[in-house]
């Protein structure tokens, strides 16, 4: 854990983070011995590929699957990279279309970051309407080509080209995106922002078996008993007001989180164009006026003006 103090503001600029170190990322490759991609998953570091040409157990070992091209026995029940490969329950009116230009790409998307699709020639591709669980990555005239979101508690990314119909894995972005795909599937990243929460909002934490009860000791050293709901899928705890160090044991699991109250916008104390009230209301600022003015130098200035008169006046009359 790690702990960050700013002494301007003490109170409100401190924070509490759970750093985990980082684990090898374990990746399934389902394909038909795609070289390209295999080649630009072993460049990255800390990622342990394994391949296999299909798939028949839902719950594997792996952080997530890479399905190339290839429509495995059973679909996974973890995070999944799809590429030219769909399931119907993810995506309806998949059709297929010739010579798709990539018009348009989400550059400020994670997956996207250092990336683009410059220059990206496709020969053929399926196409899906975006469904409301996902975002569109990259566009065509008719309809997105790629597609990312988070279904139940599965993270997919769908691209609806075959990715050796392109000239993507020859362009410099193609290594960038896996490294990015690699980041945003793996679940401890997602994991290590659950272990950070901001004051007010609650904790959440999954359960993969039902529980009666979860004891909580809070930042001040008080220990709290918190009853569960026996059909309860999710742990929720919502009394995060207090910035510490949050202790949860959980039938026989032991964790920790953290409760910061850093916020940069509450410590900015310079006066403001505009004020945002709500989600609809502003408020604009029209002059500036000072407060607070000590006013003894304007009064003891007033008063030396009419003494030196007085003493002008005095003298003027003697001569």
């Amino acid at each position: 854990m790690l702990v960050l103090v700013d002494l301007e503001f003490a109170r409100d600029d401190q924070a509490s983070i759970v750093s985990l170190l980082p684990k090898p990322v374990k990746v399934l490759l389902v394909s038909r011995a795609n070289r390209l991609l295999e080649k630009a998953f072993r460049a990255i570091p800390n990622v342990e590929l394994a391949t296999a040409t299909d798939l028949t157990d839902p719950a594997t070992v792996f952080d997530f699957v890479v399905l190339d091209d290839v429509t495995p026995t059973v679909w996974p029940a973890g995070n999944v990279l799809a590429m030219h490969v769909v399931n119907t329950n993810w995506l309806q009116g998949v059709t297929l279309v010739e010579g798709p230009p990539i018009v348009d790409w989400r550059s400020a998307h994670p997956l996207l970051r250092y990336s683009g699709f410059d220059n990206v020639q496709v020969m053929q591709s399926l196409t899906a309407k975006a469904p409301t669980w996902a975002v569109s990555l990259a566009d065509s005239p008719q309809a997105p080509l790629m597609l990312a979101g988070e279904l139940g508690r599965q993270r997919i990314i769908w691209i609806g080209f075959d990715i050796l119909e392109s000239n993507w894995p020859l362009r410099v972005s193609f290594p960038i995106f896996i490294a990015n795909a690699v980041e945003w599937l793996n679940p401890a990243n997602a994991k290590g922002g659950q272990l950070l929460v901001k004051a007010g909002d609650a904790f959440r934490l999954a359960l993969t078996h039902p529980e009666k009860s979860a004891q909580l000791t809070l930042p001040g050293g008080t220990t709290k008993t918190v009853n569960i709901d026996p059909s309860a899928n999710e742990f929720v705890f919502g009394d995060t007001y207090k910035q510490g160090i949050y202790r949860l044991r959980l039938g026989t699991n032991d964790m920790v989180f953290c409760v910061d109250l850093l916020d940069s916008a509450e410590s900015n104390i310079k006066p403001r164009d505009e004020l945002q009230l709500g989600k609809y209301t502003k408020v604009t600022a029209t002059t500036m006026q000072r407060t607070n003015m000590e006013l003894w130098r304007t009064i003891a200035a007033l008063g030396l003006v009419v003494l030196m008169g007085e003493w002008w006046f005095y003298h003027r009359r003697t001569v």
